[in-house]
């Protein structure tokens, strides 16, 4: 596979497609190769990529409403106008609470975040009272219901000889919602909020999958199996069956084989379905399963649970793409090269490479053809004559010697004395 470059760099990435993995002789990728323009091998090695953490962006600070009085009561009063999906919310309360009285409760707007909420900083004056006392963290949709997040986050404003003692971080499991209320439990506090931050969680960026979807096979089987042929060995993460009919619901457990002679190995279970509804079609989600490179796998429906398809089902896989990164020794343009019976690993550690180097991601161009399908056959090994006359004359040694033992012990029984 020709690679393709779109600017000039030290070093370049490409990802492993289907068809590579398909055309690879050894399951570690050792008959990987990449060539320059000469025809020279260049440094390269194969990774992994993982999912990576995006660092958290700064905090927001959320429109706050403060609800006096008593808290249930001042809640069950509540009305909410939202001008627009993105506007802010205008809450109205029944009645006319005295002015100066206890905060019991905050609402916070948390609809413009868009991202899910890992802590909550509370924002109160710098020469408020000293407190010490307990919140109710709780997180809505629609508000009417609300779940718990913290039941009783400590939380206070403590100052004496000089020192100081600040808690005023209440921190949460990741959370998106819309609408936050914050409750103070048993006494309020002597001061007033002025504002509320809310600190987002760490994103996590999975890595790109690839996916293949064959279609199997229910000759040779019993009834309600199907047999499916991946055509390579692949590090397989998620799996699932495509049903081809609609309104149609399986239960089944899938296996797994490296080679055709070997024993069937139970993988998963679990209920796969297509159906049609008002909002359209619904399917059932992928499986997750520890990593497994098995070629052949077999799906078996579980009696008394599915509903046998008479069209063959599709088999499709999914797995995390290994990376070819190498470095651009010579001139271009490179070639990616695989499918060698014969040929040892090769790759390089790349550990110790500064990390200044800049990788620019490349593209892998159509395969085609150099060797020849009789390159991923492995030839036969040759005679070993060497080995054979080796053993051949040790055992003329042994020979050798037995013979000479039996002419000695056969002359001394004959000149023994009487």
């Amino acid at each position: 596979m020709p690679v393709v470059t779109n600017a000039e760099a030290a070093a370049y990435r490409v990802t492993l497609p289907p068809a590579l993995y398909q055309g690879t002789v050894q399951e570690s990728l050792a008959d990987i190769r990449v060539f320059n323009a000469s025809g020279e091998v260049v440094p390269y090695a194969i990774s992994r990529p993982s999912a990576r953490t995006l660092p958290r962006g700064p905090g927001t600070v959320l429109p706050l409403f403060a609800l006096r009085g008593d808290s249930l009561a001042a809640a069950d009063a509540v009305r909410v106008t939202i001008d627009s999906p993105n506007g802010a919310v205008k809450l109205q309360t029944g009645g006319t609470p005295a002015v100066g009285g206890v905060i019991r409760q905050y609402i916070l707007d948390g609809r413009p975040l868009g991202t899910a909420v890992s802590a909550l900083q509370l924002i109160w004056p710098e020469n408020a009272a000293d407190f010490s006392g307990r919140l109710r963290v709780e997180a809505s949709d629609d508000f009417s219901s609300w779940r718990t997040l913290a039941d009783s986050a400590p939380i206070a404003n403590l100052h004496a000889n000089g020192q100081q003692l600040v808690n005023n971080r209440v921190d949460v499991a990741a959370t998106q919602a819309k609408y936050w209320r914050l409750s103070w439990m048993g006494k309020s506090a002597p001061f007033e909020l002025t504002s509320v931050i809310a600190h987002p969680a760490d994103s996590r960026l999975e890595a790109e999958r690839s996916t293949l979807a064959v279609a199997g096979s229910a000759q040779g089987v019993a009834r309600g199996e199907y047999q499916f042929d991946l055509g390579a060995r692949l590090p397989i993460e998620k799996i699932n069956l495509e049903l081809p009919e609609l309104n149609t619901v399986v239960a089944a457990e899938l296996r797994s084989r490296a080679h055709p002679q070997d024993a069937w190995r139970r993988i998963a279970v679990g209920k796969f379905y297509r159906v049609n509804t008002a909002d359209g079609e619904l399917r059932n989600e992928s499986i997750d399963i520890a990593a497994d490179s098995d070629r052949y796998w077999l799906a078996r429906e579980i009696d008394g649970m599915g509903g046998t398809t008479r069209a063959p089902l599709r088999l499709v896989v999914g797995w995390t793409p290994s990376d070819v990164v190498f470095l651009a020794r010579g001139s271009g343009p490179f070639m990616l090269t695989y499918g060698s019976a014969v040929a040892p690993a090769a790759d390089t550690d790349f550990s110790a490479i500064p990390t200044a180097v800049t990788v620019v991601r490349a593209a892998l161009g159509e395969p085609r053809e150099l060797g020849g399908k009789s390159r991923l056959i492995a030839p036969a090994a040759a005679f070993p004559s060497r080995r054979v006359l080796l053993w051949a004359t040790l055992a003329l040694c042994v020979c050798l010697l037995a013979w000479m033992a039996y002419r000695l012990t056969n002359d001394m029984g004959k000149n023994a004395p009487r």
